[in-house]
Order: C-alpha cells, then sequence, then structure tokens
C-alpha cells in the first residue's frame, strides 16, 4: 500500500481556515502529492483520491505537477512553441534569421494563434494551399521549418503525430534553372571582366566552387605558397552586419586549385593582395568589409554581354564547378570539393553539360558500331 494510511485509509485530507478542504497523498516515488487546488465540500477531495489511487492501481500514474506541465503545454500555441523552439537551436545567424522571416511572414499571420494540440493534417493542408503559389521557394522552406517544429512537438509529447503530411511539399521544382557557360565561355568571361582584380575572383568561383561568402573572405594566409591549395574556413554575411562565421557546411575544407589557373591566382597575390597573411584577396575598392554583391553584378554585366551570356547569375559560376567536376569526379568527391554536406544538394549542381551530352551519345554509337561488325 503505498502512501501513509490515516483515519481515511488511504490519502489525507484536512479541513483549512478557510473552510476549504485541502487533499494530499504519498505516490508511488514515496513524495507527497497535494491535489492541485482545494476543495469546496469533502466529498471532492474524496473523489480527487479516489480517481488518483485508480490511477496508480492500473499502473496510469503519473506526478500530478508533471500533468499540469503537460496539459500547460499543449494549451500553448504554435507561435508561442515554435518561439521556443527557435531559442534553443544553435543556428548561424543568416539561418536563424531566416527562419524568424519564415516564422513571421508565413506562419504566424494564419497558424500563429492556432493552439499547438489543435493544429491537425487539414488546418496545415489548408494553410499551405492559401500560401502564395508566386513564392514556391518560400512556401517550400516555411512548410519544412513547420514540419520540422512539429516533429519537436511529437518528440516532446505534445503532438501524438505530425500533422504536415503533405507530399512533396519540401521538394518544390526549380523555378529558375541554372545557366552553365561552356569552358571557353567561362574563359572568355575571365578575359572581358574589368577591372582585372576581379579575374581571380571569377575563376575561383568557377573552378574551385567556393560560395560568394567564401570567396569574399578568402584572405593571403588561405592561399599555399604555391598556389596549389585553397584553405576554406570562414565566409562572410552581412544581414544585420558584417558576421564571419564557419562555411555553410559548418565544417572547413581545403580545395585543390586546378593547374590551370594556379598562375593566374599567383599573379593576382603579386599583384593586387599586399603580403600581410590576413589581407583579403578581393577587398572592396571603396571601403567597407568585404566586396559587395551588387557592386561585384555591376562589374559582371557588361563582361557577361560581350560574351553573350547576360542570362548568367553570380551563383551559376558555382553550378559551373559544379557540373563540371560531375564530369570527372564521384558524387563524394563532388561534395566534398563543393562543401555540401547532403547527398541532396550536391546533386542540385551537377547538371547535364552540353559537352558531355555529345560524348554519350558519341559513346553509345561506338558501342553500335562495335556490334555490327561482330
Amino acid at each position: 500500500m503505498v502512501g501513509q494510511p490515516n483515519r481515511r485509509g488511504w490519502g489525507r485530507i484536512r479541513k483549512l481556515p478557510s473552510k476549504r478542504w485541502q487533499a494530499n497523498y504519498v505516490g508511488p516515488d514515496l513524495a507527497r502529492h497535494n491535489a492541485p487546488h482545494t476543495f469546496t465540500a469533502k466529498m471532492d477531495a474524496e473523489r480527487w483520491l479516489s480517481d488518483e489511487r485508480r490511477s496508480i492501481e492500473r499502473d496510469e500514474w503519473t506526478p500530478p505537477a508533471a500533468r499540469r506541465a503537460v496539459a500547460k503545454a499543449k494549451g500553448v500555441t504554435l507561435v508561442e512553441y515554435a518561439s521556443t523552439w527557435l531559442a534553443q537551436r544553435r543556428l548561424k545567424h543568416r539561418t536563424k534569421a531566416h527562419y524568424e522571416a519564415l516564422i513571421r511572414n508565413h506562419i504566424t499571420p494564419r497558424l500563429g494563434v492556432v493552439a499547438l494540440r489543435n493544429l491537425t493534417p487539414a488546418a496545415v493542408r489548408s494553410w499551405y494551399a492559401a500560401l502564395n503559389p508566386a513564392h514556391r521557394t518560400a512556401n517550400s522552406h516555411a512548410y519544412s521549418l513547420l514540419h520540422g517544429i512539429c516533429a519537436t512537438a511529437v518528440g516532446d509529447g505534445l503532438l501524438t503525430d505530425n500533422p504536415c503530411q503533405i507530399k512533396r511539399a519540401m521538394n518544390t521544382p526549380r523555378q529558375r534553372q541554372p545557366v552553365i557557360l561552356t569552358v571557353a565561355e567561362m574563359a572568355a568571361l575571365a578575359e572581358a571582366i574589368e577591372p582585372q582584380r576581379l579575374r581571380a575572383l571569377v575563376l575561383i568561383s568557377a573552378w574551385c566552387g567556393l560560395r560568394w561568402g567564401e570567396v569574399i573572405e578568402l584572405r593571403r594566409k588561405d592561399v599555399s605558397v604555391d598556389a596549389s591549395v585553397l584553405s576554406v574556413g570562414r565566409g562572410a554575411t552581412h544581414r544585420g552586419g558584417c558576421r564571419i562565421d564557419t562555411p555553410k557546411s559548418g565544417k572547413p575544407r581545403t580545395v585543390v586549385v586546378p593547374p590551370h589557373i594556379r598562375a593566374d591566382l599567383k599573379d593576382h597575390l603579386d599583384a593586387f593582395t599586399d603580403l600581410d597573411a590576413e589581407d583579403l584577396l578581393f577587398a572592396p575598392a571603396r571601403g567597407g568589409c568585404h566586396l559587395n554583391d551588387k557592386v561585384f553584378r555591376d562589374y559582371l554585366a557588361p563582361a557577361l554581354k560581350s560574351i553573350g551570356r547576360e542570362e548568367v547569375r553570380v551563383h551559376d559560376l558555382r553550378h559551373f564547378c559544379g557540373t563540371q567536376t560531375a564530369r570527372v569526379a564521384s558524387l563524394a568527391e563532388s561534395m566534398e570539393r563543393l562543401g555540401h554536406s547532403t547527398v541532396s544538394a550536391s546533386l542540385l549542381y551537377q547538371s547535364a553539360a552540353s559537352g558531355r551530352a555529345v560524348e554519350v551519345a558519341e559513346a553509345l554509337s561506338k558501342l553500335a558500331e562495335e556490334t555490327d561488325g561482330l
């Protein structure tokens, strides 16, 4: 028998000076547990004790305080839980700002005031259907974030199942296909860009596959003496001020520079970079902590126009590297070179190069010719 018996046989009831009744008992954990409130009538206190004893006998008992905490948590709104979810995660500044914007602009307007326990698959479908179809990528990100928040709520015991059950909502197709230059066009672009101090930036972005934030944070100390290796251990972002952090993957990496552009990199170091180890390879001409991507686009535009490829964007230089690397390397090697932590991320960059498609077709013809000769 749990608890300390008294004249009632189990549990204790006493009348307070306020004329209300208090009930408590010693539970299976050998701790004394009080009712969550006092009672006007003694029979109500007895009923509470009876219900508690019944849950113990059925092996369904949990401490009353723990039950109250769970009940309170289930009453929180989605936006309140999302705020706690976000605060408990170690995220890069840019990622955190992105999540905050998604919660504020996409999730909160329709679902923010919904109690977490009332978030159903039907409510999620209704919310997702009301999102602006013109913003498919943002919608996908918002849905993915909501899915992650709800998955944590399931783990916390606040939801029995994840209400985010829309198939393929996290895998929307690209709205724009990257434009992949040929090798000859990339060489022409590097020749055409002005000022010449940006030539090496084009070549490194295209042949080493660095992200924009990684390439603008490169310093002399990150280049080996013979310009054969780049150490990529940092990335710069400028949302909410200049911030330098680890690369997007969270892991530093070394990238071997293709031999055909090493001389260009050496020339750049000699002509445009001071001898101090901390000096940026691509310092801004008019002050500021790093080269601004808008300034670079202004320089890149006339160079692209001169080669007749005005539709190319800055990030397409990284796509060029992903495509060319895929032609000569395994998937694992491509992931390592571009700094990807997931296969799906790396596959996005491995477009089918037009030259490779011709090579495959020619190889098939050779197979047919060999068969005919048998």
